[in-house]
């Protein structure tokens, strides 16, 4: 009996370490950083999904998580007086792309969405008035069932 106990002692203690050497190695991740969705291209680009659906039902600007709607790489969204901060730290090098669009809703009362985009967060600014009008205040913008739909690609160090 002894000696099996002591058998699967050393059988734990040879998972444990070879879990420790055989551990990947890489960049680690800022503590803040959201683990995103990546997808490699044939010529081995590492892309991240920056995605989401942003509402303001009055109550302020919120990254939309629940049945029907999964963000990936969005950790959350910021309110400034003149456009919103979305945050995005998926450890991005590069900007691929970036696009902001307005669902039905808003695209029937005329408002216009343009992103100023960026490794970690991206500047979403909203419009309604003529060609160079200044941006509203997001605060002043909601809608019960109105959506800003954000989706884009930001290119990840190599493997």
């Amino acid at each position: 009996m002894g000696s099996r106990t002591t058998c699967r002692g050393l059988v734990a203690v040879c998972a444990a370490l070879a879990a420790l050497v055989l551990a990947p190695v890489g960049v680690a991740a800022a503590p803040s950083a959201v683990v995103p969705d990546v997808v490699v291209t044939e010529g081995g680009l590492r892309l991240a999904l920056v995605s989401c659906a942003l509402r303001n039902t009055g109550t302020g600007w919120s990254v939309i998580s629940d049945a029907g709607h999964q963000p990936s790489g969005c950790e959350a969204v910021v309110t400034y007086a003149d456009h919103l901060e979305l945050q995005h730290d998926v450890g991005a090098v590069k900007v691929s792309s970036l696009s902001v669009t307005v669902d039905e809703t808003y695209a029937k009362s005329g408002l216009r969405v343009g992103a100023s985009v960026g490794f970690d967060h991206s500047n979403i600014y909203l419009h309604s008035g003529a060609a160079g009008s200044a941006p509203l205040n997001p605060a002043t913008v909601s809608a019960s069932s109105g959506n800003l739909w954000v989706q884009g690609w930001l290119i990840l160090p190599a493997a």
